[in-house]
């Protein structure tokens, strides 16, 4: 009966309601009657499992394995290799501090050499060395052997120098004056009576270098070297200012190097001798840049040297520009490597350069019938080619052939009229010039050692017919062998033929050929003391300049002793 009661319940609220969504502006009141009251419970919580658990149809590993590709990376930068340096273990050789020799001959009275060198240093060196040889000689005049002329000469050195370890760079100087006295003895004393003071020839040399040279411990930087040098000629007669810089610095595979040079020739400073205007200021300016690159296994150096020369009575400077190309290529590693390039280049020709090759050309400090003609030599290009090789038995060869347009090139001749007829004045002329050369060196033992080497010149010129004082083959041998670092004997021969050319037999010069040698001979009391022995000229018999015999034998005694 109850549970009638709650279905025809059920029916009549449902009926309601759906009375009252059809009619939803008269709802009404309905009472219900709650038979029990509902009191929600929610059941405690449980955990099914600690960790989770995944299902996948992908497994997954935890352990990872790394791998290199073994891939090659292409790179386009050339290596070039270098031997391997060895470092020995040796203490460093002994610095002679003290070095005193002197002695006498039969040409010459007395000759002695003292040097002085500070103690090794870790940051500064310096020395002064000192050398005087004078002579009293008589020679037999080439015009009259049976009259005597003097041939006196007197050579006195003295040089400073230092060097020193700096936080810029390695800084090294040094001052050096050359005193040389000749006795221009080519006259004839048949024509003239002369006294000694008329026929000196002085020259005077100072000169000053002071260089700086950066260190390479920083490779960012240029590695870097600038020079300052002075020079004065007989007391401002001829005097030079030159600077010059050297930047190299490598990038890669290439090497870059600049040169950048001035030289201020400031002339006739004393009124002892007038210069021509036009050599009274000269300036010569020089840049030279060079890169050398890795071509085909060899090395390969570009370049060029730019020249620009201002005088004074110039209204504007003349500019050059001279080849500097080399290419050199080792074939095998120790035996031969190869070259060949093309260079040119200025020679300045002044009374300093033209005086230490020939003492007796005219005077630079007093009228002497003349005076000297000084024009730059051009070498417009120099193609040559040469190579080295090793033989074994610690013998090596090095030889070299070129081949050279010369503009200019100096020669000289005897001035007659010259007021003794006994000076000598520098004719140019335009030169194609083969040159070659080879030198063989050979080690034969830790003990002794020979050096032989050759030079073959041949000269076309442009409009001389004769010219003297170029030999056409030139040879020189020097030889030296250590018997019980007691006895030191040595050699030295030498030889020039052809020095003289001509294409005209009525007015040519014909030079006797040289062949002569040199000997000495050296005996060690201990390692401080020391006796000499040396021999000059011992064949003579030709003339070094027309009208100039050479000097005969002469031999010298001496003692030295080091500390």
């Amino acid at each position: 009966m109850k549970n009638k009661l709650i279905l025809i319940t059920v029916c009549l609220v449902t009926v309601q309601l759906i009375w009252a969504q059809n009619n939803p502006d008269d709802l009404g009141v309905q009472e219900v009657q709650i038979t029990d009251y509902f009191i929600p419970e929610i059941p405690p919580s449980s955990k099914i499992e600690r960790l989770p658990t995944l299902k996948d149809t992908i497994q997954t590993s935890h352990q990872i394995t790394i791998q290199p590709i073994n891939k090659e990376f292409e790179s386009k930068l050339a290596l070039i290799p270098i031997k391997a340096a060895k470092i020995k273990g040796q203490p460093l050789p002994k610095i002679d501090r003290i070095l005193i020799s002197g002695g006498v001959g039969n040409m010459s009275m007395p000759t002695s050499k003292i040097y002085y060198n500070s103690d090794r240093d870790k940051n500064t060196i310096y020395g002064i060395g000192l050398a005087y040889v004078e002579s009293y000689a008589n020679i037999k005049s080439s015009f009259d052997e049976m009259q005597k002329v003097s041939a006196a000469f007197r050579k006195t050195d003295v040089s400073l120098f230092a060097k020193t370890d700096l936080d810029i760079g390695i800084l090294s100087g040094r001052l050096l004056r050359e005193g040389r006295l000749y006795q221009a003895y080519g006259y004839d004393p048949t024509m003239f009576n002369l006294a000694e003071e008329l026929t000196q020839q002085y020259w005077g040399y100072s000169s000053f270098n002071i260089v700086l040279e950066g260190k390479t411990a920083n490779t960012n930087m240029p590695r870097y070297t600038t020079k300052l040098r002075l020079y004065d000629l007989n007391e401002y007669t001829e005097n030079l200012i030159s600077w010059s810089l050297d930047l190299n610095k490598q990038y890669a595979e290439n090497e870059y190097f600049l040169k950048v040079g001035l030289d201020y020739y400031l002339n006739n400073l004393s009124s002892k001798y007038q210069f021509v205007d036009s050599l009274k200021k000269e300036l010569i300016f020089t840049l030279k840049p060079t890169i050398t690159k890795q071509v085909h296994g060899g090395t390969l150096a570009l370049g060029f040297d730019l020249k620009s020369v201002g005088q004074r009575d110039s209204s504007a400077a003349t500019m050059s520009i001279f080849p500097a190309i080399r290419y050199s290529y080792v074939v095998s590693e120790d035996y031969v490597s190869a070259r060949a390039g093309v260079r040119g280049g200025l020679q300045k020709n002044s009374y300093w350069s033209l005086s230490k090759t020939n003492p007796f050309v005219l005077d630079a400090q007093r009228y002497d019938g003349g005076t000297l003609e000084l024009v730059n030599t051009k070498t417009i290009y120099d193609i040559y080619a040469g190579f080295s090789t090793y033989m074994g038995n610690n013998i090596s060869i090095d030889a070299e052939c070129s081949y050279a347009n010369v503009k200019q090139m100096p020669f000289f001749e005897l001035d007659a009229n010259s007021t003794f007829s006994n000076k000598f004045k520098v004719v140019y002329d335009d030169v194609m010039h083969f040159h070659a050369t080879a030198s063989l060196h050979w080690k034969s033992s830790k003990k002794s050692q020979f050096d032989l080497s050759f030079d073959l010149h041949d000269y076309q010129t442009d409009s001389l017919k004769h010219f003297a004082y170029k030999p056409t083959l030139i040879t020189r041998l020097k030889g030296h062998y250590n018997l019980g670092d007691k006895i030191i004997p040595q050699i030295e021969l030498f030889t020039a033929f052809n020095r003289s050319f001509h294409s005209d037999t009525s007015n040519g010069l014909d030079l006797d050929d040289i062949i002569d040698f040199n000997i000495s001979l050296e005996y060690k009391y201990n390692t401080n003391i020391s006796a000499y022995f040396k021999g000059y000229n011992l064949i003579g018999g030709y003339q070094t300049w027309q009208h100039y015999p050479v000097l005969g034998p002469q031999v010298f005694f001496g003692l030295s002793f080091k500390l």
